[in-house]
């Protein structure tokens, strides 16, 4: 077994450890589940079949999208300071899941189709600036519309019209698991198999793009339809995890690294552990807001915040002695 197989298999299964211990207090009486005619018998397993597997299944599906989408960002952009947000999703969907919290009494399957709806929107907005134009350009239209999307944003949050509605956006812009549900994840689904399945059509692509774009144009590769699919598909991936979570930030942009760290292989030979690796870090982080007293009052997004940020520090000191040396 390789390296890299071997790694994918540990981390895997710390997972699945890391889950059924923390799940143990339901899980311990599985059996009781459901009496003889099959119907959910205890409040201890509505709370594991409503909540507790709901909200892990949520931090897997968001940890491991925000982490892929960071990792097809970084091979693209040959830049470990790449986020899936950098071209506009995130703050496409979250101005779209804001504004649709903000006007509309809508079922929760609306703000997740409006969120994905904002992600491809702003996305292809800033692809459309800058199709023609350098690497460069593209990043700093994404930056423009970035800050213009955050304005509506900061918009919409002063002019709400009761201190509950603007606790509430606030709440969800901070970000949180408590919103998961069964049938929302299963709408967001297909939106995020697919997204993979565009990463992992254009995987030669970036791998290609370590030699340069003009040597990816001489291997048969388009560039443009390559580049293209791949952040659309990145876009996919934003959009169908924030309007369920709010605002998780930093995960996307330190799974990717560490996995570099660990293997030292090609982006396409990262997505695997850079998804397990999100999908940790999500899930332990938002154990530690359930379990451990100290963090029982910060949201999920301001602990993510807390833990990368420093790690963000650390790998700009890392990239400028790299540069320097």
């Amino acid at each position: 077994m390789s390296n890299i197989n071997k790694l994918n298999a540990t981390l895997f299964l710390l997972l699945i450890v890391i889950i059924l211990s923390a799940s143990y207090y339901q899980l311990a009486d599985f059996s009781a589940l459901f009496n003889a005619e099959g119907v959910i018998t205890d409040m201890r397993s509505l709370v594991l079949t409503d909540i507790r597997l709901p909200r892990l299944s949520l931090a897997i599906l968001t940890g491991a999208s925000l982490a892929l989408a960071g990792n097809a960002m970084q091979g693209i952009f040959q830049n470990p300071l790449a986020s899936p947000g950098l071209l506009g999703s995130a703050n496409g969907a979250t101005t779209a899941s804001v504004f649709i919290l903000y006007y509309f009494s809508a079922p929760f399957s609306l703000l997740l189709l409006g969120g994905i709806a904002g992600a491809l929107f702003s996305f292809l907005l800033v692809y459309l600036i800058a199709k023609n134009h350098s690497t460069t350009m593209m990043i700093l239209s994404g930056l423009a519309i970035n800050m213009l999307l955050g304005s509506a944003i900061a918009l919409l949050l002063s002019n709400a019209q009761s201190p509950w509605a603007l606790a509430e956006l606030y709440r969800w812009l901070q970000g949180s698991l408590v919103w998961a549900k069964f049938d929302t994840l299963l709408i967001s689904l297909p939106f995020i198999l697919f997204g993979i399945f565009c990463l992992y059509q254009q995987r030669r692509y970036v791998d290609l793009l370590t030699f340069g774009e003009e040597t990816a144009s001489t291997m048969g590769i388009s560039p443009k339809r390559s580049f293209f699919i791949t952040t659309f598909g990145v876009a996919l991936l934003v959009g169908a995890t924030i309007p369920q979570t709010g605002t998780i930030g930093f995960i996307g942009l330190i799974a990717p690294h560490f996995a570099r760290i660990l293997l030292k292989k090609r982006p396409s030979q990262l997505y695997v552990t850079s998804a397990l690796i999100g999908a940790l870090l999500l899930v332990i982080a938002d154990l530690c807001i359930q379990y451990i007293p100290f963090f029982s009052h910060i949201y999920i997004g301001t602990l993510t915040a807390i833990i990368g940020a420093p790690v963000l520090i650390w790998i700009l000191l890392t990239q400028q002695r790299r540069i320097y040396d």
